[in-house]
């Protein structure tokens, strides 16, 4: 009989695509482990190995794991599972008496977190769970972040900022560094944000929460007045691009002179809708 550690046994479950291997691997090792440490392999399974359902029957039925278990004395299994965009191990979890409910802000992080990552396509079926659990996208980290915050500097794809807006989150949440999501349109991953979230006057009035600055780019920081609007923003890293222009890659320069002069011709464009 193979005997594996503890660590040994968790590194299996994240590389193997066998389920078998893994089944046999757990069974054999199961008396060497304590409670605990069947709850944390029943955590690593299902983070990383939705469908090995008979696996995570073994640990639990054999083997007494806690579906209630916290990862590093924290995050449920249940949302590390959300967080690892596995959809089948949370409807698992859920039937094992597992709760999607929310009481520790540390567990939205694994929301958060599927909103940076991933496209909207990938991260539907987990959102119908979620959201089917009242499970709502308009919360605030303990870093200060958001959804929206963390989707719209990380994220390449816009239809995950357009869900997050069609779920009416607050755009206007300030970071640590004093930011809303729509200072961070002109340097996000995903083109063509500033459609969707630079939309009305209180949008281009928006302020930063203090005096600050922004390095969008290296070396090319963007000083801003605690109370400069979003219009004189722009204007402010339109300046700050020219200034640093020969520190600049061509089209690092480029891409976003061109898009900060675009996003002022879409403030110039609802300015001027307001004023008929």
């Amino acid at each position: 009989m193979q005997r594996l550690t503890f660590q040994d046994l968790k590194r299996k479950i994240r590389i193997s695509q066998n389920p078998d291997e893994v089944i046999a691997s757990i069974g054999q090792n199961l008396d060497l482990l304590s409670r605990d440490e069947r709850s944390e392999l029943l955590c690593e399974l299902l983070e990383s190995q939705e469908t090995f359902i008979e696996a995570a029957e073994l640990l639990i039925e054999e083997g007494g794991a806690d579906i209630h278990f916290k990862k590093e004395g924290s995050i449920p299994i249940i949302f590390c599972a959300v967080g690892a965009n596995k959809p089948q191990a949370i409807q698992y979890a859920l039937k094992k008496g597992a709760k999607l409910s929310v009481d520790d802000p540390d567990y939205l992080f694994a929301i958060a977190y599927i909103f940076k990552h991933h496209r909207l396509a990938a991260i539907t079926d987990v959102l119908i769970i979620l959201i089917e659990h009242n499970i709502h996208f308009n919360f605030v980290l303990a870093s200060q972040d958001t959804p929206l915050l963390l989707a719209t500097r990380h994220n390449n794809n816009r239809e995950v900022v357009q869900f997050l807006l069609s779920e009416e989150v607050n755009k206007y949440v300030y970071d640590e560094d004093g930011f809303t999501a729509i200072h961070y349109v002109p340097f996000a991953k995903a083109p063509n944000l500033y459609k969707d979230l630079i939309t009305t006057m209180d949008d281009i009035l928006i302020k930063p929460k203090f005096t600050t600055s922004m390095e969008p780019v290296f070396e090319c920081v963007i000083k801003v007045d605690g109370e400069s609007t979003f219009e004189e923003f722009i204007y402010e890293a339109l300046n700050a691009f020219l200034e640093n222009r020969h520190r600049m890659y061509d089209d690092i320069f480029e891409k976003y002179y061109y898009r900060l002069h675009i996003i002022a011709e879409h403030i110039s464009a609802i300015r001027s809708k307001m004023e008929q």
